[in-house]
């Protein structure tokens, strides 16, 4: 099987880890990189072991590029679930960070694109993916827990505190 042909939109500190980590796991190629912030673009390129990456300031450049198979939208903006619909819309497969959108009106754009498309759209979301929250699982589901009545969790990021 050829590599997926991949690109990452969004090149803060997700995107520029989803370049490192799809460069080590193989099966990938990073073909483009994209975000408006064009001071961003250097960074990233820099860790792209492709010498023919693209460079896009505009979304709809990616979209457009024959080139690209997936889609790694690492964004953080109101518009990111509709970015997705896009996405898929335009021929890509779409693999994006959380949250999957802001508004339950791109929800449904996402889930109809899916349909219609058939393509992938995976929502990063790997915590479900780790070890403990499945031998969790197990546990209840063998009764080593009792009954369960109350589940929470939590989700935590270090953004420095600025005055």
């Amino acid at each position: 099987m050829d590599d997926i042909r991949i690109a990452i939109v969004g090149l803060g500190s997700r995107g520029r880890g989803w370049i490192n980590l799809l460069q080590r796991i193989g099966g990938y190629r990073v073909v483009a990189i994209s975000d408006p912030i064009e001071a961003l673009h250097d960074q990233a390129k820099a860790r792209v072991d492709n010498p023919d990456v693209k460079v896009y300031s505009a979304y709809e450049n990616v979209l457009g590029d024959r080139d690209v198979d997936a889609i790694g939208l690492t964004v953080r903006c109101q518009e990111q679930g509709a970015m997705a619909a896009q996405g898929l819309e335009a021929g890509k497969h779409v693999n994006m960070e959380v949250p999957g959108a802001h508004t339950m009106e791109d929800c449904w754009k996402i889930v109809a694109a899916q349909e219609k498309t058939g393509l992938v759209y995976q929502l990063a979301e790997q915590c479900r993916y780790a070890g403990y929250v499945q031998e969790w699982q197990r546990m209840v589901a063998d009764g080593e827990l009792g009954k369960v009545t109350l589940a929470e969790g939590q989700y935590f990021h270090y953004y420095p505190y600025k005055a």
